[in-house]
């Protein structure tokens, strides 16, 4: 057996216990899951290097964790994926940084950029379950990653999507994506804070309701449960490879 197996078994087994806590254990990916995998990555590739003699092959571990962590941190940015997400992905590349499938894209088998090749086989093969979502989220006029809930019903660990905040005794909001950043005294609601507000903060700013200080409303993401996308992204690059690449060759092909 191929050393490069024992990583790929991990990566498969790693993202199918995701996709069960994910799914049935209240949209949790357990940071004793993640962590280890992206330990056992880093720890992997170094050894594997010693072995051929080859220092790309030693630092590739380390290059595809880095990867795929840049990748996972700008989708928790738009607010598609949550902090569990971004970790998953994370292990993933770094247990999978390259890979030699059956039809592998080149920038994946000769490079640390095989969390590539997972991340476009799980939007492709998600693409109709997230396009059948986004028209029942406009049918029935919510965002597809913001909705917009009461005060009064917000809960604990809730991910704002703009920032409640205090400067000079008065309540004012901010959202990330229009102007600078202000400074505030206190902040009640930060959208930066990846485990979302705490029971302190959804107290205040229920008090604030009542006191007529603040409206009854505020944003929040609305994140998908994207570790069964991840899943099906690993079964696919590791027993099949890249579905863009063969895309594209079969587009140019044809042209």
């Amino acid at each position: 057996m191929q050393p490069e197996f024992i990583p790929a078994a991990l990566a498969i087994a790693a993202a199918c216990i995701a996709m069960y806590t994910d799914l049935f254990k209240g949209r949790i990916i357990p940071n004793r899951l993640t962590y280890p995998m992206i330990g056992a990555g880093i720890a992997f590739y170094p050894l594997l290097g010693l072995y051929r003699g080859d220092l790309w092959i030693a630092v590739s571990g380390a290059l595809g964790a880095a990867v795929a962590f840049a990748i996972g941190y700008a989708m928790w940015l738009t607010g598609g994926w949550a902090g569990g997400d971004v970790k998953l992905f994370t292990a993933l590349g770094a247990l999978l940084p390259r890979f030699s499938p059956t039809s592998p894209a080149p920038y994946s088998s000769e490079y640390p950029l095989f969390p590539l090749t997972i991340l476009f086989n799980s939007v492709i093969a998600m693409l109709p379950i997230l396009f059948a979502y986004a028209v029942v989220c406009r049918i029935r006029e919510r965002g597809v990653l913001y909705e917009r809930v009461k005060i009064t019903e917000l809960k604990e660990g809730m991910i704002p999507a703009e920032a409640i905040y205090e400067k000079g005794g008065r309540v004012e909001r901010w959202s990330s994506r229009f102007g600078l950043k202000p400074r505030w005294d206190r902040v009640y609601a930060n959208p930066s804070r990846a485990a979302g507000v705490t029971r302190y903060q959804v107290g205040v700013l229920k008090r604030l309701v009542r006191e007529g200080k603040l409206e009854n409303s505020i944003r929040i993401k609305r994140g998908m449960p994207f570790a069964p996308a991840l899943g099906v992204g690993v079964f696919i690059a590791v027993l099949y490879g890249d579905l863009y690449w063969r895309f594209i060759s079969w587009a140019l092909g044809s042209w």
